[in-house]
């Protein structure tokens, strides 16, 4: 319990020492006019609950050469200082309700925003919820800051991550010596990329077709003519010898026999040219089985010579070199797959190959009627070629491996942006740096350590929320109930559905909506709300202020610890009427005796008095804040609030009986009352006769003027005396005489007396019996001799 305040330049409380005689109380009450520092006090009471400096150091006093403000909170657990621009202490238990309340919990002026919301979320769940929306609060800041932490940790990561591989594989991935080839083939792709006219341009190879000797090579050099023997042979052979005709002769032979005419010699012309059978011979050896015979020998020899005669030896080395020529500008732009194998010893295989069979078939042009048979010519003929064709057989499908690899180059070159073969090159560099780069793998183990932490953030954040949403739910039947309980307490129509809670965006918020005459009114967010009911056109500003006073309350009544907790009311009959003004006081007076201390402040000094005479059985203070001195800087003084509540008739009549009795006063001062006491005394006294503005002149000239008894005819004469007595202090001065002199203080105590006895404020001198009614006054008529405060 709080026993003194003294606050030090805050606001217009330059020097606020509450705490005077007597010490504040378990009920304590402030009045004070506006301007007066109650939000200010009530600020600062705020302040100490929140642990806040900055609403205390924002209300530093103006014009006092900027002072830093101190609080001093005297109380029975110790005090609580402000000094040095902080709180030197945790924070106090205290509840406040006043207009910051409202307008954090429920509405700001007319509106309601996402605040409200999540102000009414720390409201509805309570002190433990309180603590952990604070637990929420700290881990939602760990969770930002771990997740700044791992947005950065990713974004250094950003150039090292390849853009084929998702990054926890990447993470996992080991040294590769396959990574080198790789980046080898993706350079050269980019360079095709690059220069797509010129591999658009290159050649593929050229294969080179299998190399055999002529078809059936061993039955030429095996074949005869049957019908001709190898005499015969000989025989034309001596003939051509003698004539030397060499090997013209066959041919210059050949053509005579095509031309023999009835059996006479082509040459000579002679009849009989066969007599001596040498005609005959001819037909033999060049008749048609002949040379058939030596057409497919001499065709054999032709097509040795074109598989593997120098022209097509000379023709394969030009293949083998074009290709090596290809195969050397392809490995710019792509990776071949495979290499030509050594054709070095090709061209001699083929030489050699050509040469044995060459001479064999030489052999039996030579003698085409004999078989020709030389087995380690025809051996060695063919181990050359079998070599030849091995070489072949290992050359061509790689240049079969070799075009695939530069048609699919040249596919993908016209097909690939630039950019994705520069991609493609910097995902294997990456690949390559996960291992080899130190910087990589520092980046990557930042990135670990702070993807766990963002984790364990995130973990914490969630179950936290999860417990607070559970508070929530447990507290919400409580709200739906004790809210519309005081509603219907205080005579408002309205009523809310049961609190729902959202935790959207990291951060708890409440909502609820109105049930006005069975429907349901949303509560209806910001200026420009939808043209339906809602909130801000369904309510009084009354009975929003009720509304969030009914939810003030709900929270103490759901307070387990109130018993130990300092409430304070800020002004809470804002836009009341008399109904809830009544009701006010009843909840007020309910608290004092369920929390440790209740601090009421207002404007309203009667509100004040209703509250202390309800809670009679509380120790009570009560203080006025008011300018002290003629500055505007508030004090506080103790005071009673049945002096504050006294009308100004009765203390007019106090003033009249001390100037009586002992003239205190100024005159001048006094003479002005004596009038407005026999005026308001009259006015209340006979209402039937007097109008309520009558002044004291009127009156005398009303009796005068009424027909018949008046009930004042016997008071009529000390009641004009009176005025004449005052009328010259009461009216201004006469413009055209000079100014009267001051009041006579004798006369004055005269005149004061008379009117005190005239209206029945004091007896006569020497009588002790009751005042008389008033002339003409009955029984149950208005008395000239009772006192209306």
């Amino acid at each position: 319990m709080f026993k003194k305040i003294v606050i030090r330049n805050v606001g217009v409380l330059k020097a606020f020492d509450a705490g005077t005689s007597p010490p504040l109380s378990q009920l304590t009450m402030f009045y004070a006019r506006n301007g007066r520092g109650k939000s200010t006090l009530t600020a600062v009471m705020r302040a100490a609950r929140d642990g806040c400096s900055n609403t205390v150091m924002a209300r530093r006093s103006l014009g006092n050469n900027a002072a830093d403000p101190e609080i001093t909170l005297v109380s029975d657990s110790g005090n609580r200082l402000f000094k040095s621009g902080k709180w030197q202490h945790k924070r106090a238990p205290i509840e406040v309700f006043d207009a910051t309340f409202i307008a954090d919990n429920v509405f700001a002026g007319e509106m309601i925003e996402l605040p409200q919301d999540r102000g009414l979320f720390s409201v509805i769940i309570g002190e433990e919820g309180v603590r952990l929306a604070n637990l929420l609060e700290r881990f939602n800041a760990h969770a930002k800051a771990a997740a700044t932490k791992l947005k950065d940790a990713e974004a250094a990561l950003e150039d090292d991550l390849p853009s084929d591989i998702s990054r926890m594989d990447f993470f996992a991935l080991a040294a590769n010596p396959a990574y080198a080839d790789r980046l080898d083939k993706a350079e050269k792709a980019l360079k095709a990329v690059q220069q797509v006219d010129k591999i658009t341009a290159l050649k593929q190879l050229d294969t080179i077709a299998a190399l055999t000797l002529p078809a059936d090579m061993a039955t030429i050099l095996s074949a005869t003519v049957p019908d001709i023997d190898a005499a015969a042979r000989d025989r034309l052979a001596e003939h051509f010898r003698h004539f030397k005709l060499g090997k013209q002769g066959e041919a210059w032979v050949n053509y005579g026999i095509e031309h023999i005419h009835d059996n006479a010699c082509p040459f000579c012309a002679r009849p009989n040219a066969d007599e001596l059978g040498i005609v005959t011979l001819y037909g033999q050896i060049f008749g048609e089985q002949y040379k058939a015979h030596m057409t497919t020998i001499t065709d054999a020899a032709t097509a040795l010579d074109d598989a593997l005669g120098e022209d097509a030896r000379t023709a394969i080395a030009a293949t083998l070199t074009a290709n090596v020529a290809s195969a050397k500008a392809w490995e710019q732009f792509v990776q071949l797959g495979a290499e030509l194998p050594d054709c070095a010893d090709l061209g001699a295989d083929l030489v050699e190959a050509h040469t044995a069979a060459k001479e064999l078939l030489d052999r039996k042009r030579q003698s085409p009627l004999e078989a020709v048979a030389d087995a380690e010519l025809t051996a060695k003929a063919n181990a050359a070629l079998s070599r030849a064709a091995a070489t072949l057989a290992a050359y061509n499908p790689a240049v079969e491996a070799i075009n695939t690899a530069t048609k699919g180059a040249q596919s993908a070159s016209a097909t690939m942006t630039e950019d994705d073969a520069k991609l493609a090159v910097t995902n294997v560099k990456r690949r390559i740096a996960r291992t080899e780069d130190p910087g990589v793998q520092r980046r990557i183990e930042e990135y670990l350590a702070a993807s766990r932490h963002d984790e364990r953030a995130k973990n914490a954040r969630k179950v936290t929320q999860k417990r607070l949403k559970s508070a929530n739910d447990a507290a919400a039947d409580h709200y739906h109930l004790r809210v519309n309980h005081y509603l219907e307490r205080f005579g408002v129509s309205a009523r809310i559905t049961r609190p729902t809670n959202s935790m959207a965006g990291n951060a708890g918020s409440s909502d609820y909506s109105l049930v006005i005459r069975g429907e349901s009114v949303p509560r209806g967010r910001g200026p420009g709300a939808a043209p339906i009911p809602s909130f801000r056109n369904t309510l009084s500003t009354g009975d929003k202020t009720t509304l969030a006073l009914a939810f003030f309350l709900a929270k103490l009544d759901h307070d387990g610890a109130l018993n130990q907790k300092v409430v304070v009311f800020d002004d809470p009959l804002a836009s009341h009427d008399s109904h809830r003004r009544g009701k006010t006081v009843e909840a007020v007076k309910e608290l004092c005796g369920r929390c440790l201390q209740l601090i009421v402040l207002s404007h309203d000094e009667y509100f004040l008095r209703d509250v202390e005479k309800l809670c009679a059985s509380a120790t009570k203070a009560s203080y006025q804040m008011e300018y002290s001195d003629g500055d505007e800087w508030s004090a506080a003084k103790h005071v009673r609030l049945g002096d504050l509540c006294r009308s100004d008739h009765t203390k007019r009549l106090d003033k009249l009986a001390a100037y009586a009795d002992n003239r205190q006063g100024d005159p001048d001062d006094i003479v002005l009352h004596v009038r407005q006491v026999i005026e308001t005394h009259f006015r209340r006294s006979y209402t039937a006769y007097f109008p309520h503005n009558r002044n004291l002149g009127q009156m005398v000239r009303d009796i005068d003027d009424h027909v018949g008894s008046h009930p004042c005819d016997g008071v009529r004469n000390r009641m004009d005396a009176l005025n004449s007595a005052t009328c010259d202090n009461h009216h201004g001065d006469d413009a055209d005489v000079m100014p009267k002199k001051g009041v006579d203080p004798d006369a004055l105590k005269v005149i004061v007396t008379d009117a005190l006895e005239l209206i029945g404020a004091r007896r006569p001198a020497g009588s002790t019996a009751a005042p008389a009614l008033a002339p003409g006054s009955t029984a149950g008529g208005a008395s000239s001799g009772v006192t209306v405060p």
